[in-house]
């Protein structure tokens, strides 16, 4: 005998900043997931362009794309999937991303599109993970 009750899905969620968080982090999951595959394009080589190129590379920019190849895609799977360790390894490859192109500039490069992109994503999570913790605060 099945409980319907127990079987369906809440027609409103107990908390929406739960729910928000949810699909913040599945789309960041997806950003990841391109950022991820796009380090394999340059392991594969199959832009044959100066700068596509795994082999071509430096060995400083070479361990970093095998790094990050493995990381963001990893790192993607956990969000998707949102336990803890997803979170943990995002945040370990933002900082990451952030630190090798503002501290460590000289040798990678300055891109502020990638420091932007995960400087606010990570203000965006702290901000969401915030307001769902003081809603659940109130309802209790």
């Amino acid at each position: 005998m099945i409980d319907s009750g127990v079987t369906q899905l809440p027609s409103e969620p107990d908390n929406p900043y739960a729910l928000a968080l949810t699909i913040y982090l599945r789309g960041i999951a997806a950003i990841l997931m391109l950022l991820g595959l796009r380090q394999w394009i340059y392991i594969a080589g199959i832009f044959q362009e100066p700068g596509w190129n795994f082999e071509t590379m430096t060995t400083q920019w070479q361990f970093v794309t095998i790094h990050l190849a493995v990381v963001d895609l990893v790192a993607a799977v956990g969000l998707w999937m949102r336990v803890s360790w997803g979170n943990v390894l995002w945040i370990y490859a933002a900082v990451f991303e952030i630190a090798l192109h503002t501290a460590f500039a000289e040798t990678f490069g300055l891109d502020l599109i990638i420091v932007l992109f995960h400087v606010l994503a990570l203000a965006g999570f702290a901000a969401l993970i915030v307001m769902e913790r003081r809603f659940d605060a109130k309802a209790r």
